[in-house]
Parts: structure tokens; sequence; C-alpha cells
């Protein structure tokens, strides 16, 4: 298999060039050049395998001859040899709500993202695509400095896949918006450099004065230099990497086959997914797969108060916001989301020359209206839901009162959505799929503040104090913590990204 750019360019790119550029030259987004194509008698085929086994095969269709099939197993089953789950994403119903009759709400499965060693589904990307680089640079005799922007749970996954993967030939520097993260997420990260047996000798953590995704164009102007990243090795590993929505596939097939195994139904039977959505990473790989041809009906966009991707499906307006909203569900307060690249791609049927002209307008302006042909064209695959903090502390208390489910916000965001979107009888007109799986992106033990605000100190104490609570998390929160670097804001946005810039630089150069 080739990859190209978004945009246009970078046409018959390898894997290899694809997952270790990050970036595009021309600033798009990798993407292959012909997705492959599965009939309903290949999906049954791959709803009997195990989780690593599922991955394996949708990984041998974009890797194809770069790593042997021993090399490619190897990274897939220490990728998940650190999941506390047996099943590694266990697909449960949600109490009540497991049975469908005519004109009645359908039921709802949560696909449970979270048994990683991070506790969030950054895992289930990261741990075997920062294997994947690992090995490739082995092969290649080369080394990677990854750049990693996090607005809570990509840091600590990624920098914990780097620990695992144990290689001397990576080293990682991760930034966060100071503030908004939770102290668990900022723990996972300062911890993981002063464990006695870390294997993290070269990171570094920072963090910076703005919003979620402020960090997000300094680090694309470091990749797409292209003299300083490959003189330093650079590659992101954020979700705009082709190698996230790649790997995050799986769990998409995976919770698929498990619904339609629940219900007792046929394979091709139509299922709709809700993803609480930020970057819109784990919304691209919904949509590749949809597009691969998995039966997934509608992908249903549940978004907190930074709600750029419920204003462009509900009115074509993918317009960054002046300002970034604090919420209780901070990992997706994103301005502008840089899937929704990959998604426009897709929606133009791979037309680049269209993405292109529409992503350098976005570029230009911060403002892109889509016409009205293409809204509907959104909106027959897409659903989207603006959440805000009280709807969503809302949902937490509903699911743990009504089925003694305790989400974590991000979770309930998703949630709020779907049962907006199909219990609320707002859209009537819609007809209700065989089932709604909610993808249940992280575990509540990560964000204590916005639990409590939620459903009250009480029933926060009995959970940390009960079972359910990871011990890893408890011995994080007990860890002593390593100093972290700090980039100040200077004025407006735009010198603070030429400051950050420039420091990023002088930090890579001091450090080579």
């Amino acid at each position: 298999m080739k990859f190209c750019s978004t945009r246009g360019g970078a046409a018959g790119s390898t894997f290899e060039e694809a997952v270790s550029r990050g970036y595009a030259p021309d600033g798009g987004l990798y993407v292959p050049e012909q997705l492959p194509r599965l009939s309903l008698a290949e999906l049954s085929l791959w709803q009997q395998l195990d989780f690593p086994s599922l991955q394996e095969e949708i990984l041998k269709l974009f890797v194809g001859d770069e790593l042997s099939a021993a090399e490619l197993s190897e990274i897939v089953r220490g990728s998940y040899s650190c999941f506390s789950a047996p099943e590694i994403v266990p697909v449960v119903p949600l109490p009540g709500m497991t049975e469908s009759t005519p004109g009645q709400d359908p039921p709802i499965f949560i696909a449970e993202l979270f048994h990683g060693p991070t506790f969030c589904f950054k895992d289930l990307g990261l741990q075997p695509l920062v294997r994947l680089l690992a090995r490739l640079a082995e092969n290649r005799g080369s080394k990677r400095t990854f750049l990693v922007s996090t607005t809570g749970d990509t840091g600590p996954a990624a920098m914990r896949a780097v620990a695992d993967a144990g290689s001397s030939r990576l080293r990682i520097v991760v930034f966060f918006p100071e503030g908004q993260i939770s102290e668990l997420q900022r723990r996972q990260m300062t911890t993981t450099m002063s464990a006695p047996d870390a294997k993290v000798q070269t990171a570094r953590v920072a963090s910076f004065e703005g919003g979620g995704d402020d960090m997000d164009l300094p680090l694309k102007r470091l990749g797409v230099d292209s003299d300083f990243a490959e003189r330093h090795g650079l590659c992101g590993i954020n979700s705009y990497n082709l190698g996230r929505p790649v790997c995050q596939m799986a769990h998409y097939f995976w919770s698929y086959f498990r619904a339609v195994d629940k219900l007792g139904a046929e394979m091709g039977t139509p299922i709709d997914i809700a993803v609480p959505s930020g970057a819109l990473g784990n919304l691209a790989a919904g949509f590749m797969a949809r597009q691969m041809g998995l039966p997934l009906r509608r992908l249903v966009a549940g978004v907190n108060s930074n709600d750029i991707a419920h204003r462009t499906i509900e009115s074509g307006e993918f317009h960054r916001s002046e300002h970034m909203e604090k919420t209780l569900s901070d990992a997706i307060n994103i301005q502008v989301p840089y899937n929704m690249e990959r998604v426009f791609y897709y929606l133009t049927d791979e037309d680049p020359a269209l993405v292109k002209s529409w992503m350098t307008e976005m570029d230009t302006s911060g403002k892109l209206t889509l016409a009205p042909e293409w809204i509907e064209r959104l909106q027959a695959i897409f659903g989207s839901c603006r959440v805000d903090d009280d709807a969503m502390c809302s949902a937490m208390r509903r699911t743990l009162d009504e089925h003694g489910y305790l989400s974590d916000p991000h979770t309930a965001v998703g949630l709020a959505a779907a049962w907006a979107v199909y219990c609320s009888g707002k859209n009537a007109e819609l007809s209700a799929p065989a089932a709604v799986v909610v993808l249940a992106t992280a575990s509540p033990c990560k964000f204590q503040a916005s639990v409590t605000e939620a459903v009250g100190a009480a029933r926060w104490a009995a959970y940390q104090a009960g079972p359910g609570f990871p011990q890893a998390a408890r011995a994080a929160m007990a860890a002593q913590e390593q100093p972290l670097g700090r980039l100040i804001a200077q004025g407006s946005l735009q010198e603070s990204h030429r400051a950050w810039e420039t420091e990023v630089r002088l930090m890579l150069e001091n450090a080579a």
C-alpha cells in the first residue's frame, strides 16, 4: 500500500514515511492512496478473532511487506500485554437499555477503551504506533524524537508507550496547557520520569500558558521544516499521525462485532457509534472503518462547549472560536480539530484539490463555511450534539443513578449525545439503529474534580476506596514528581507561537 497527502502531495509514500513524518510535507495529513474494501464474508471471519489478532489483520493491510509477519505479531502482542482486561476492550450493555422494540429507544452498549496502562483510549493507538516506530527506527539504524501536545490523555499514554517500547532510539517531549489537565494526568507524566524502573530516560515535559490546542501550530511548523525535522528525527504522534487512526480502527471493528454478537444479529446489521470528540482522531478512525465496509450507519460526535465539530456538522461552520472555554471535560477542549481534514477528504470522495482549497481558506482566515450540499453529505454520515458542563454532569448522574454505571466526564459527553440524538424524540424522522455503542474513552479515576462536581464527594470517595479504582492510579498520586518546564505566553497568540517555536528549537538543539 502507498500513501499520499490529503492536499495532493507526497504521492507514493511508504507506510514508514507516512507514520515517521506525522504531517505530510505540504501540510496535509497522510491517507492511503486507496483504502481496502472488506466484504461481509471477510468481516465474518474477523468477527471470530481475539483483539490482538484483529489488530494484526488490520495492520497487515497498511504495513504490507515493510515489516515481517513475525515482527508485526511481536509488536501487536507486546502492545496489549499490559492491559488489565483479558478481552482488551470489554463491550458491556448499559443496564436497562439492552433490548429494542419498535418505537422504543435502541439498546446502548458501552465499549470500555480504558483498560490500558494509562486508563484511556489513547493506549490502544499509541502502544502499537510507538512500537512500530521503534522497530522501524531500529531496522534503519535511526533515532526518533516524538513531539507531543496533549490536552491530558495523549501525553501520559505516549510517555508510557515509549517506556514500554524500551528502545534507546526514542526520546519524547510533551507539552500541556497549564491548569487544564487533571492532577492524575499531570502526575502520570511527571512521575513516569522519576520512577526507579522508568525506561524513559530522554523525556521532557513542559506546560504552556494557553488553550488546549495552542501548541499545535508551533509543533506543525517544526515538523514541516524538513531539514530541521530530519536532523532531529522529529515525529509527531498526536492523531494527525496516520498511525493513530489506523491503529484505532481496531476498536471500531471489535465494538461492532461484539454488539452484533450480543444482539444475536446478522453481519451487516447497521449499528451507530457515539464518540466523545476533540481532535477527531477517533471519529476519523470510525469514518475510515466505515469507508472500508464496516456496517456503521452513523457516527455521532459528542462535543463540549468548544463545539467546532458540532457547528460544522450542524450548519457547515468550520470556524475557529475566539476563545477556548475551560470545561469539566478538558481532554476534548479543541478549537481546530486537525482530523477534520481527513473527514473532509473522505467526505469529498478523496478530492485533494478541494480539500487543499478548503484548508488553505481555514489556515488563512480561521473560517470555512461549507455549501449546503456538503452539509447534507456530512449529516448523512454524522450526527452531533453540544454538551455543556451542566448537561455532562446530568448525564453522569443519570448513568449512575439509573444504570449503576460510573463514567468519566468525556464518556458522559458521549452518553449525553447518544440520548439527545436517539432518546429525546427530537429526531423522530431518523429510523432507530439496531443498537448504539458509546465509546468510553477514559476511566473516571483520572478526573477527581469533574466526577466530584457531577456526583458529589461522597460518591467519589466510595469509588476511590473501592475495588474498581486502579492501584496504579493510587501509586501515581503518591509518587514524587519531577520539575516541569514552562512556556510563557507572549502577548498575542501569534507572538506566543513564534516564541514557543524558537524555545523548542533551542531545546532540541541543546539536547542533540
